[in-house]
This record gives C-alpha cells, structure tokens and sequence, in this order.
C-alpha cells in the first residue's frame, strides 16, 4: 500500500500553485460571493432590492441547472464499453486511484469532464464523438487527463465552490454585462474561480503525460478535438469550467478565459515530449 501511495505522489506531485488556487476558490470566492450578497441585502431598498434578489436567484438557478446537467446521466455497466472500462481501470490502477463511474454522453462535440460531488462516487463523462474521434493512445491520455483532476481533488474544489460567484455573474449578465453593484461582486469572486479552472488544466496535462508516458498523445487529442468544438448552447456538454476543452469560442480576454488557450497546452507538452525523450535511454548502438 505504501508503495503505490509512494507511486501516485510521483506521478502527481503537489503543486504549489494549484493548491493556493483552491484555497482562493474555498475561502476567498465563497466569502467574495456571500459576503457581497449579504451587504447588498442590507444596503440596498426598495425596488433596488428587489432586482437584485430576483436576478440572483435566477443566476443560482441557471447554474444549478448547468450543474445538473453536467453530472446527470446513466453509468455505464461492466459490460458497456469494453475498451473503455479497459483504459480507465489500466489508468486507475497504475495511478492507485478509485475507479470512478463513466457516462456515455450522445454529444455533437467531442469532450470529457468530471464531476465530483462531497460523498458520492465521481463521475467520468465522455461523448460519443470523443470516443469515434479519437485513436486510443488518444483517449488514453484524456482519461488521465480527467483522473489526474481527482489525483490532486480539484475536481471537487472546482464542482463546488465555482457556484456562488458564478450564480452572481450571472446577475452582471455575464462578459460584457450590465454593471450593476451586484454584478461587480459577481465579477470579482468569478474571476476567483477562473483562475483555479486556467491553471488545474495545465497540471492536469502535466499529470496525464505523467501518467501515460507520452504527452504527444494528449497534444494530438487536444489538436483534433479543437477544431470540432460547437456551440456553447448545446446543452449535452458538461459546465464549462470542467470540460477539458471550452465549448465554443473562450473568451478573448486572458482573465475572462476558462481554459488556457490550446496552442499553450501543446507547446507545454512539446517541452515535456523532448524532455522525456531524452531521459529515455537509446537503444544499444546507438
């Protein structure tokens, strides 16, 4: 047992940077978010108040409702999916991680999530058109991808406290909203959340390179699935922030942005490629 703990902190190293990250995401963004609310409950009146309460709800509801959709959805048995269940249990078992539940989701896009909700099971989403895209060294490394997130439990951090600054971003009506003083709180504790999701997906690829051996891999996957990406408003994807690649086009604007942009994620794991190629010792007579 020591062993394979010994196995899973090299393969997934503890990093600095993520970790302060999500502490921001549990203490700071919540507080932001909450805190906020509260002053403006008090400060605001008549009319005022009213708006306010009536759009926040309605920003909850919306990404309750995103989250919902993101974690809904029957698992997959055994017998489903052979070389599915096959990569993901090779995975689970050479990181020392717990086998999460897989989704199969009839998706336009190609794309993966997970979600991973306080006492339950976490959930593996593919799509359909991942798994007809994508060869299987590919879909090997989006797995890891996607396990590399519970390997270092930022998926949780992520599935839970990004909701009530997003729930007030909602009031600002999102990028390029309406300024008004709830919205500003929103903005301010969204940009929390943005920040934790920019950087886990950088440790993630770092972590499924690990993991597979072959960062190549998941640079081609990420290559070829950003190039199918469709709308945001197909309701069959996961929350955005979880994707392993945004829905449609992120935003412009480095600090609005969910993902870093593709072109980082593959120089990054280009440097790993060559790096790991070295360390590999040549064949005799070479």
């Amino acid at each position: 047992m020591a062993r394979t703990h010994h196995r899973r902190r090299e393969l997934f190293p503890a990093d600095r940077g993520l970790q302060a990250r999500m502490l921001m995401a549990i203490v700071v963004t919540p507080t932001i978010a909450i805190g906020g609310t509260i002053f403006l409950l008090l400060t605001l009146n008549g009319w005022h108040w009213w708006l306010f309460v009536g759009l926040a709800l309605l920003g909850l509801t919306v990404c309750v409702r995103d989250l919902v959709r993101s974690a809904k959805g029957e698992p997959l048995k055994p017998g489903e999916e052979p070389e599915l269940w096959a990569i993901v249990d090779r995975l689970c078992v050479t990181a020392d991680l717990p086998r999460p539940e897989l989704v199969l989701e009839e998706s336009a896009e190609p794309n993966s999530w997970v979600v991973d909700l306080p006492r339950r099971t976490p959930r593996l989403h593919v799509t359909r058109k991942l798994l007809n895209m994508l060869e299987p060294a590919e879909l090997e490394a989006v797995i890891a991808h996607e396990l590399a997130h519970l390997a270092h439990r930022d998926a949780v951090v992520m599935t839970v406290t990004g909701l009530p600054g997003d729930a007030l971003f909602r009031v600002a009506g999102g990028n390029g909203g309406s300024w008004n003083p709830g919205g500003a709180v929103g903005i301010v504790a969204h940009v929390g959340s943005l920040a934790l999701s920019r950087h886990r997906e950088l440790t993630a690829d770092r972590g499924a390179a690990m993991l597979t051996g072959r960062p190549s891999a998941l640079a081609s996957a990420l290559l070829k699935m950003s190039g199918v990406l469709v709308p945001k408003d197909d309701l069959r994807t996961g929350w955005q922030s979880l994707n392993l690649l945004p829905s449609g086009e992120d935003s412009r604007w480095w600090f609005w942005r969910t993902h870093p942009t593709v072109e980082q994620r593959i120089a990054k794991l280009e440097r790993m490629e060559r790096r790991l190629a070295g360390a590999r010792p040549g064949l005799p007579g070479d």
